[in-house]
């Protein structure tokens, strides 16, 4: 990978992604977050998000979360906030999901 550019270092780290992370807690309940995502993180969070064993904040700052799936509150806050559109969503499945390539 080349290196980037000092406008292009600038805008990665301004630029911010808005990632629904979904798991579960230590007793197994479901879970969610949103997480905003520096994007010069990002790739480093979608591998470790796939790999499993991660904590979201070491990657950005959670805006919300909870127990069990977001409620149309918190969904419709997250539209009208930050733009997060559910309908257009990317699953990212964990390592054991893919396809070998």
């Amino acid at each position: 990978m080349s290196e980037l550019s000092a406008s292009q270092k600038l805008l990665a780290e301004k630029a911010i992604c808005i990632m629904l992370v979904r798991g579960y807690s230590p007793d197994d309940k479901p879970i969610f977050a949103y997480v905003a995502v520096r994007a010069d993180k990002l790739e480093a969070f979608i591998k470790a998000q796939r790999r499993g064993d991660f904590d979201p904040e070491k990657f950005g700052v959670i805006i919300e979360a909870g127990e069990g799936t977001p409620t149309q509150e918190i969904m419709q806050k997250m539209q009208d906030e930050y733009g997060f559109n559910h309908e257009h969503m990317v699953t990212i499945p964990p390592a054991s999901e893919e396809s070998p390539s």
